[in-house]
């Protein structure tokens, strides 16, 4: 376990944030997966969204236990999953911003190995890599998330041709991607991100009911270079509790807006007339 405060300039900073709302029940497996980290230069930032559990409590356990520079922040009124998200890069101080949701855990290498590309090659401004999907304990025989499990496993099977390091517009051409599964980045715990460029592009979009993620990582791609790591270094867990789960089961179409926007609006601009007219 490093101190944040060992922050060299060979060493940037990193600021880990974790939105949470009512995670009380695996939220301190995440953060132990922070304070296990071989990189040394961590800040770690808990934005809580009104939990009504003990979600805070066991943050501000760690916070008072860890050498580890631990933030948590209550926010006031509840945000949403975007905002929450969009407090917590506004709160961070590092060059580069890694979330970990309050489900997930992260590989003890994983901030190192996605540090160390991205300072390689500077243009990179976000790297993602494999990541694993387990099923939480009881949750293994559920139909709904053992659909999800063999849909989504593999992400990266889904690119025509990915390579560690190229253009993102390389990857927003391929014929390969409005073909299922959409987000063939990842979730948030699976990517790492310039600070600087979140600020430019002004974060997640908080209109979109679903896909925010993919909706950020496709303005980034459509203006920088993005890099892969082609090793797991995230663990994404599956239980019954989950957005996307309630959503799969009540047949919710919340993909409608996102696609809306990549038709019409000018983020999108980039995108073939014949694409976008298509998705109308």
């Amino acid at each position: 376990m490093y101190d944040s405060r060992e922050v060299t300039i060979d060493t940037p900073l990193v600021s880990v944030c974790i939105p949470t709302y009512n995670g009380e029940r695996f939220v301190a497996e995440a953060i132990s997966t922070v304070l296990y980290q071989t990189y040394p230069g961590i800040e770690l930032i808990i934005s809580d969204d009104g939990s009504t559990d003990e979600t805070v409590a066991i943050a501000n356990f760690f916070r008072e236990n860890s050498s580890l520079e631990i933030r948590v922040i209550t926010n006031q009124n509840q945000r949403g999953i975007a905002g929450n998200c969009n407090h917590c890069i506004t709160q961070a101080q590092g060059k580069y911003i890694k979330f970990l949701f309050q489900d997930d855990l992260l590989a003890p290498e994983c901030l190192e190995k996605m540090v160390g590309l991205a300072e390689t090659y500077p243009e990179i401004s976000l790297v993602f890599s494999r990541r694993e999907m387990f099923f939480n304990q009881g949750a293994e025989s559920d139909p709904y998330l053992i659909m999800v499990y063999q849909d989504f496993q593999d992400l990266a099977a889904g690119w025509s041709q990915l390579k560690p390091v190229q253009w993102g517009r390389d990857l927003l051409s391929d014929p390969r991607l409005f073909e299922h599964p959409i987000n063939k980045i990842g979730e948030p715990t699976t990517v790492l991100l310039r600070r600087e460029v979140c600020d430019r592009l002004g974060g997640f979009d908080p209109h979109l009911n679903q896909l925010v993620d993919l909706d950020l990582w496709w303005r980034i791609m459509a203006e920088y270079q993005v890099g892969f790591i082609d090793e797991t270094l995230s663990y994404f867990r599956l239980h019954q509790h989950q957005k996307t789960y309630q959503n799969i089961r009540e047949g919710t179409d919340t993909d409608i807006n996102f696609f809306a926007k990549v038709s019409s609006h000018p983020d999108y601009d980039f995108l073939p007339l014949n694409i976008r007219q298509k998705l109308h």
